[in-house]
């Protein structure tokens, strides 16, 4: 799973170049990895020329980023005991949020 950045960063399909490097012969492996690397920094940087580009989470713009929202995103790229922890987070923060509605 990649992420909004890995999005941007892996444009002209370097995912599938990535996939092959174990195919390549092991004396060019090194070659052709610094150069997906090179071209993945390229690509953001040219996203990030234009002034009105940024990698969000939200779908709208005019809504802030929600916590609980990124806490979500990232339990994507945890392993089962790091996801337990952020789902007792969330679980804890929604019955904070709501206590506090309450009051």
């Amino acid at each position: 799973m990649l992420t909004a950045l890995d999005q941007v960063a892996n444009q002209n399909h370097l995912q599938l170049l990535k996939a092959a490097i174990p195919y390549i012969r092991s004396r060019n492996q090194k070659m052709i990895s610094v150069c997906i690397k090179l071209m993945e920094l390229q690509n953001i940087l040219n996203f990030y020329e234009h002034s009105d580009s940024f990698v969000s989470g939200c779908s709208t713009q005019s809504d802030p980023p929600d916590f609980l929202d990124m806490l979500a995103d990232l339990r994507d790229y945890c392993d089962d005991g790091e996801q337990e922890m952020i789902d007792q987070c969330i679980q804890l923060i929604s019955t904070l949020e709501l206590y506090s509605m309450l009051s």
